[in-house]
């Protein structure tokens, strides 16, 4: 295949790496209604299928790592699969115009992590019209027609940091929020999640809450450092992504990691010394690139005519501590580090 040799290099690098994902509990949704927890398995495909995969950019780890999900998950499985990256977040047009050349390419399905719910509703109709079913990574299109979903619980994480947050402050003090990009459908969803959680803890107060880019750890430095100066007694920090580097930093310098906690959602591989050293006493994240293997499986059962497939599935948060970042399952969530993807990502179907 394609990929083998595109990959090969960073699994030599990589030669403890955990890719065997299968049997993770989740939660299925399917059609008609009915909601179980199982364990997800590899199958493989009945014919040649390819999967034609869009995401929004290359330049973030979270789609790098569904990249490697996909590639990885495609080799092993025999699917083909086609992945197109736009240019971030505000080339929507972009993706627009890659999820209509997989269009014309005739792929066998279509999975989107989309730029815009709403700015792709259009083209991904035009999809459904000629009987190619959409699925969707973490976010969902505005159609009633998708025919499968994954994604983590982003409402949850939100919550389940701000809670952890509160209880180790023993419910009482002044915390600020550091919410990532405004009117984004995950950073929205996690400040969400973060302000029903807080709801529980009257005496914890909220002193201030800024939003920014959230993958740059100057970003989070500069807020920090601000928010510390106007709030000196301030007592912690909930940080969604890497901008939480900025703000251990911060706290490190000021020798203030023992008196002001601070709390990642969605920590990135990155994050793993800052744990260690006690500057990020808490991280949250979801299976993201475990989320993309369990879609692509999704869609080779309903491509295969599997009677019962779910159309939804959740998977769980995963928390990363000092003591438990040892044994934290990197595989689920990252791909090896220091791997990139290839240029052209791209699986040829294994011939039946």
């Amino acid at each position: 295949m394609v990929l083998a040799a595109l990959i090969a290099p960073a699994f030599v690098a990589a030669q403890a790496y955990n890719d065997d994902w299968q049997g993770i509990m989740a939660e299925s949704i399917y059609p008609w209604g009915k909601r179980l927890w199982e364990p997800w398995e590899r199958v493989v495909p009945k014919k040649p299928y390819r999967i034609g995969v869009s995401i929004p950019s290359l330049g973030s780890p979270y789609f790098v790592n569904q990249v490697y999900g996909y590639l990885t998950e495609a080799q092993a499985t025999g699917v083909g699969v086609t992945i197109l990256a736009a240019k971030g977040y505000e080339d929507l047009q972009g993706q627009v115009s890659q999820i209509e050349n997989l269009i014309n390419k005739k792929v066998d399905a279509l999975a989107i992590a989309p730029i815009s719910a709403e700015g792709i509703a259009a083209i991904v109709n035009v999809a459904i019209q000629k009987k190619i079913p959409v699925y969707f990574l973490g976010e969902a299109a505005h159609t009633k027609n998708l025919t499968g979903y994954a994604s983590e619980n982003d409402y949850d994480l939100g919550f389940r940091g701000m809670d952890w947050l509160c209880r180790n402050l023993k419910g009482r003090g002044k915390i600020a929020i550091l919410a990532g990009p405004a009117g984004n459908t995950y950073t929205e969803s996690i400040n969400k999640g973060a302000r029903a959680a807080l709801k529980n803890y009257p005496d914890v107060k909220l002193a201030d809450e800024k939003w920014g880019d959230s993958e740059d750890p100057a970003v989070g430095q500069e807020l920090a450092e601000n928010l510390l100066n106007a709030t000196p007694d301030l007592n912690g920090f909930l940080v969604v992504e890497a901008q939480v580097h900025g703000v251990a930093n911060t706290l490190k310098e000021r020798k203030l990691t023992d008196k002001v906690a601070c709390v990642a959602v969605y920590p990135f591989q990155e994050t793993i010394p800052y744990v260690r050293d006690g500057s990020v006493d808490y991280g949250v994240t979801g299976y993201s690139l475990t989320n993309a293997r369990i879609l692509v499986n999704m869609i080779i059962r309903n491509l295969n005519g599997e009677p019962e497939v779910p159309r939804y599935v959740w998977t769980p948060g995963l928390d990363m501590t000092r003591e438990s970042i040892n044994t934290f399952p990197r595989f689920h969530v990252w791909a090896p580090e220091g791997w990139q993807p290839p240029s052209f990502m791209n699986v040829e179907p294994k011939k039946k």
